[in-house]
Order: structure tokens, then sequence, then C-alpha cells
């Protein structure tokens, strides 16, 4: 029988790229959304497993961001998620990771996803310390590979003179869009797990970078950069019937959530938010789900916080699937030691206590047994992020890590009476079980 070949739909896209990490790259693709969302309706999209970058895109935007992985979700996963939440806006913008060329392996990079998406690319290149050589830069990335570099801007540039320096013997095919000067309060801070998580201040800090992006950058012609055809691909997928109610941690002390998985599990339950910062209960949950955050920053409130913590346990108790991500795990385990030790929920018996390293990176787990998530045998992607370890554990391990560092003995993941808490994030939709195929 023939295949038929896919039907196209034409979208408008773009990547926003860079050289390499601290570039500017968010700060411009920040304001680019900001500056663009004024006039026409921008859906934002974050390369990678990033969970705080999207954050600041919903400011710029005033929609959710869509996480595009390559590792965690598939080619077909990307293309499904991009088609799913491009389609309904006037441009798409993604903002990439790392340098354009960077990932893993020679794999799952900016520029493999651009190439997939078949979306024009622009770079942004900090000139900072340069001034010419940024044109060679450019044309090194340009000629390495295949690609659809069609633009740059310039980042921390001093002056009109500097600019046109930065912009002589640029190759053919890319055009400059503009530059933006040096300005300190220009930038996202950072934290001790990356970039600051938004605050009161963050409104005027994307306020601003759309404020001069819109000055100096040259968005008509970004605008006529975007236009692209990408395979269009099938977002339905099956569903099952709505069985019961999803409580979801969401607060300042659990807030790391990929939109795929709220979408996964909004077609599976009705969904309810709680917050065990407010100590507050879900009645008659089917599922509970605690992603992370930094419930070391809160640990004196959640410890504090019985009717919380009880309510968890007793769940626990009655074989309510509950599912624990880092900061949840975390939270699930017996002892979380800051600067003091804190009790947390005691479902597991593991002790964990804050780390000056940090531990990030793709994970690749084997299940030892059938879990929530798993069969025996099942292997599962995933993405760690944190600065914590584990000190003490006296529980069986459910995984074998084959890629990461997980509990830090080449495991990861403990389990009791359908709860599992684990180091690894994970995308829901590519899972070949998940708890639909539970007891619930």
């Amino acid at each position: 029988m023939k295949c038929e070949k896919p039907e196209n739909v034409r979208v408008s896209a773009l990547t926003i790229s860079s050289d390499r990490s601290d570039s500017g790259k968010t700060t411009i693709s920040l304001g680019l959304m900001n500056a663009l969302s004024k006039s026409v309706k921008v859906s934002p999209f974050k390369a990678g497993p990033d969970f705080i970058d999207p954050m600041y895109h919903k400011i710029a935007t005033g929609g959710e961001s869509v996480n595009l992985d390559l590792w965690l979700m598939g080619k077909k996963g990307v293309k499904r998620s991009f088609n799913k939440y491009s389609t309904n806006s006037n441009v798409s913008i993604i903002e990439g990771v790392m340098g354009f060329y960077d990932g893993m392996n020679g794999r799952y990079s900016t520029w493999e996803l651009s190439q997939i998406l078949n979306t024009p690319v622009i770079l942004v290149i900090d000139c900072s310390k340069n001034s010419t050589t940024s044109s060679a830069v450019v044309t090194g990335l340009k000629k390495f590979k295949r690609n659809n570099i069609k633009g740059v801007i310039f980042n921390n540039v001093a002056s009109d003179n500097h600019y046109r320096d930065c912009t002589r013997n640029l190759p053919e095919g890319v055009v400059p869009l503009g530059w933006i000067p040096h300005d300190s309060s220009l930038s996202v801070g950072s934290r001790h797990l990356g970039l600051l998580t938004p605050d009161i201040k963050s409104k005027e800090f994307v306020k601003a970078a759309g404020q001069i992006v819109s000055e100096r950058i040259d968005l008509d012609r970004i605008l006529d950069i975007t236009n692209v055809e990408i395979p269009k691909e099938n977002i339905d997928r099956k569903r099952s019937k709505k069985s019961g109610k999803a409580a979801l941690a969401l607060d300042n002390a659990f807030l790391f959530y990929y939109k795929e998985n709220i979408e996964y599990l909004r077609g599976m339950f009705d969904l309810e938010f709680f917050s065990p910062l407010a100590d507050d209960i879900v009645n008659d949950p089917s599922f509970i789900y605690l992603g992370g955050g930094y419930p070391e920053i809160f640990a004196d409130k959640l410890e504090g916080n019985n009717k919380t913590k009880n309510w968890i346990r007793k769940e626990a108790d009655k074989g309510t699937p509950i599912l624990g991500e880092c900061g949840g795990l975390m939270y699930l385990s017996s002892d979380l030691k800051t600067d003091k030790d804190h009790s947390m929920v005691g479902i597991f018996d593991v002790n964990i206590s804050m780390s000056s390293k940090l531990t990030i990176g793709y994970t690749e787990l084997k299940a030892r047994q059938a879990t929530l998530i798993s069969n025996t045998g099942s292997k599962i992607k995933g993405h760690e992020f944190h600065k914590s370890k584990v000190d003490d554990i006296n529980e069986k391990r459910v995984f074998t890590n084959l890629r990461g560092k997980g509990l830090g003995d080449g495991s990861d993941g403990v389990y009791y009476n359908n709860v599992l808490a684990l180091y690894s994030h994970i995308m829901f939709p590519g899972l070949g079980k998940f708890i639909a195929q539970t007891n619930i």
C-alpha cells in the first residue's frame, strides 16, 4: 500500500539561538516575544527541558510556553506539540538552548530541532569583547552544517560604528537585524538552580526588553523571515475516559511542570490544584502529582503544615497513585536538611540534604519492576536538575540509571503502594504505561 505524503501546513515561526550560553539569548527572546505580542498573537516555545524560561515567556506573551525536547519527546512528539500549539497564533518563537550545535553526543541540539521543524534561525551574538570577529563567528556557524540561519542580532554593542564593524563580511544569506546596547539592567538574574523564578520585578524587566527590541530591531524584516512550511502531524490522541480527579501541587515550593504533562492529565482527570504551603488538601483524589521546585526554601513552612502531610500519608496508605518528581521526592522523604533538619511527609525512609554541587543532565532509567509509569524492563527518558543529595536511604530502588546520577548510587526511584518518587523529571505523553493502567 502506498503511503500518502503528509499534508504541509504553513506557519510563521523562528528559532532564536547563539554560539553559546550567556549571550543574551533569553533577554532578546523575551524582548522579541513581548514586542511582537503588541501587534500579533505569539506562541512561545522553549528548546530543551528548562522550567523557568517558560515562566518568563508567559509574562512576555500572556500565553503558556511549551517545551520542545527531542530527548524527552522524540521527533514525533516534538512535531506533534509544535503543530498543536503553533497553528492558532500569528507567529511562534522558539528560544534555543546553549549554543546552536550543542547537545548530547552531537544530538538533541537547537540545530537539530530547527531542522526537524524547518524553522528559520536568528542568531544572538555577544559583541562585548570583539567587533568584526563576530561576523567570523556567524560565518563559522553558517558553514559548519546545513542550516536555516537567516539573520543575526548583535548584543552588547557600544555604538553605531561598533555595530557596523560587527556586521562586516557576514556570510551570504544572513542579514543583520539590529543591535542591543550594553545595559546591566537587561539581564535575567541567576540563583542556585539557574535563572531566578519570576517575581514582582519580572514584568518590568520583560517590558523593558520589549521596548528596546521594538526600538532597535527590525521587526518587520523578522516577520518576513518567519514564513515556513512544516509537515502536518496528527495531534489527536486516544484518551482514556476521565476517571476521577487529579490533585496537582502548585505554589512557590512546587512549580516545575511541563505544559504537556498538565494537558495530558487534563485529558484523563478533572484537575484540582492545591498548595502544600497553604496546608491544602483535595478530597477523594484519584492521583496526586508533586512536581519540582524549591521545597528547601520553604522547608520550615512545609514541615509545620501537618494537614497536608497527614492527608498525603493517608492517601498513600489507601493506595492512591502519587508521583513525586525531584522536589516532590524531597517532600515525600522523611528528612530534608538545609541549615537544620526538617521533617517531611515521611512516606519514604530517605534523608536528603542540600549540596553545593549542581546535578544536571538527561537521564535514562530501566525499570526493575512495574510502577505507575513503567513495566518491568521499560526504559524511560528524563531530566535531572537539583542541588541536593541523598545522605541515607533504606528503601528498595525501582530504576537502574543507564544515564544520569539519580539517587547517587546508580539507581533512581523509590516505590510504596502506588507511590513513586524519583529525581528525574519525565514527560507523560511518551510513556508506554501511565497511571491510566493502574488500579484507580
